[in-house]
């Protein structure tokens, strides 16, 4: 993928909290959701991480594409998940309680 199309700026999403929402910095707010999402993702193989103001999902075989928030993330994530995405799936939840 062409850098430049990753630079550009994204609109903004409910997701990503708002003003007064968090007291902490955007790019802080980010981080922070992308490690709570990959609490799930990694269930499946998957992996998100913060790029430039957006995130970049990656899939077991190497495939990824930039997300600019967290709305475009679930349909992207089953497409290269291959299956269903439940974030309470009593196996995940069980794995996730280990952990």
């Amino acid at each position: 993928m062409c850098g430049l199309c990753g630079a550009l700026g994204a609109a903004d999403h409910w997701s990503s909290g708002g003003k007064g929402v968090a007291s902490m910095t955007p790019a802080a707010e980010r981080y922070r959701q992308a490690s709570a999402v990959n609490a799930v993702l990694n269930h499946y193989g998957l992996r998100l991480k913060v790029w430039n103001d957006r995130y970049v999902l990656s899939g077991r075989t190497g495939k990824s594409a930039v997300v600019d928030h967290l709305g475009q993330l679930w349909p992207l994530a089953e497409a290269f998940a291959g299956e269903v995405i439940d974030p309470l799936d009593p196996k995940l939840l069980s794995k996730m309680r280990e952990a």
